[in-house]
């Protein structure tokens, strides 16, 4: 904004000065000075002159208030992990017997918990959330992945493990990523989570003969597949293949994201029998 030059207010002031003088028993007529500058004015105030006539020039605010931004505001948008493995194609039960012997080096009771097709360096995140989750889990379409994880809990020192097919391994209990809840799952003797050292291979279905089985889904290029103990995750007792028989103690889940819908299917990794479909009947 401009300021009004000096000069000017004192010749208007002498001109005041002047009318008084020559008229002193009228009322001084006030005299408004033009201006042609068109901002807005505020006239400085006479503190010594209770007569001085009131200001008509109204100020007007022009600061423009930024409302405080939200705390996510600022916050950068999660950055999608997009690694991909680049190990030769394997079937679960093909990457089984090769993690295996790591797991049993590691404590003779370790149980199977999960094994999983995972991105590189996101095994931490295997339990952590849902499966099928694109950061964290890559697809298995036909039942055949390249970076199959295997996570194993031991009892008897209440730890947790994950080891890739890629040479990864992460205590996964120094990472934060297992709770107390999870460990108890695989503790005690009415635990069903079978130990590593006693498991038969051959006695299991193995990832493709379940992609199979699970006809157009299984065919899906968003398609995954894992193994898992059912009861040791708390996603059991799952339902029984057939009426009055055993809970499924090993247990197969295909996975699949449709629009950001999943749907899975839980079979019985022993008989490859369908035991509870999320689309139904």
């Amino acid at each position: 904004m401009k300021r009004r030059p000096t000069y000017l207010f004192a010749i208007v002031l002498l001109s005041l000065l002047s009318l008084t003088a020559c008229n002193s028993d009228s009322t001084p007529t006030p005299v408004r000075p033009v201006i042609s500058d068109q901002s807005t004015v505020t006239p400085t105030p006479n503190t010594q002159d209770s007569a001085s006539p009131a200001a008509t020039s109204s100020v007007v605010d022009a600061v423009s208030v930024t409302e405080p931004p939200t705390p996510n505001d600022n916050a950068p948008p999660p950055t999608e992990v997009t690694s991909v493995s680049t190990g030769s194609e394997l079937t679960a039960l093909q990457a089984l017997a090769i993690l295996k012997p790591k797991a049993v080096a590691w404590q003779a009771d370790a149980q199977l918990g999960l094994l999983s097709n995972a991105r590189p360096g996101q095994q931490k995140g295997l339990l952590g959330d849902a499966l099928g989750k694109p950061d964290i889990n890559e697809p298995t379409p036909g039942g055949k992945g390249r970076n199959w994880t295997l996570v194993t809990f031991s009892p008897s020192s209440r730890g947790a493990m994950a080891f890739s097919i890629d040479g990864t391994q992460v205590d996964l209990v120094k990472e934060g990523a297992v709770n107390s809840d999870m460990l108890d799952g695989f503790v005690g003797t009415d635990t069903a989570a079978p130990t590593i050292s006693r498991l038969d291979l051959a006695k299991i279905v193995d990832s493709d003969k379940i992609a199979q089985a699970a006809g157009e889904r299984g065919k899906k290029a968003n398609m995954g597949v894992a193994l898992m103990a059912p009861d040791g995750l708390g996603v059991g007792p799952l339902p029984t293949p057939k009426a009055g028989g055993p809970a499924p103690q090993l247990a197969y889940e295909l996975f699949t994201q449709d629009n950001g819908t999943q749907g899975f299917v839980f079979f019985d990794a022993q008989t490859g029998e369908v035991v509870l479909d999320s689309s139904g009947p």
